[in-house]
């Protein structure tokens, strides 16, 4: 049975609107047991918040292995992506656990921590689509 395209999309939209008000959710929850100093409830908090955030980016490039699962060949990671933009975008994505974690190294390396943290999202996001779309399958006879 194949699915209409309209349907996949709305699908995708739907599931896609789901991960990112999960995600809205579990930051309200965060910044209130940040007021309150609840140390345990806001590690846990902050480590689902980063991984929302990558599931948001994997589920991005979803349709991207979903079309190398069809293709022939052999499956191959482009290490060159995931190093030069993946693992930056994982450091920066961090960049909340790093500041909690009182490493005073981490946290002066982390200098845009100081103009806001919206882009730790971005990055979490960033991350997530990287990994995903590293993975293809390379054909020789082509």
């Amino acid at each position: 049975m194949k699915i209409k395209p309209w349907l996949k999309y709305l699908i995708y939209i739907i599931l896609l609107f789901f991960l990112i008000a999960l995600r809205e959710y579990v930051e309200k929850l965060f910044l209130n047991s940040y007021h309150r100093f609840k140390y345990p409830e806001i590690f846990y908090y902050l480590v689902v918040n980063v991984f929302l955030g990558i599931c948001i980016g994997l589920f991005l490039g979803l349709e991207h292995l979903i079309e190398e699962l069809g293709k022939e060949g052999t499956w191959k990671i482009n290490l060159t992506k995931l190093i030069l933009v993946g693992l930056p975008s994982l450091y920066f994505s961090l960049a909340n656990i790093w500041v909690l974690s009182g490493n005073r190294f981490m946290q002066e390396l982390l200098y845009l921590n100081r103009y806001g943290s919206g882009y730790v999202s971005l990055f979490q996001m960033i991350f997530g689509y990287m990994v995903i779309t590293s993975f293809f399958k390379y054909n020789e006879k082509i």
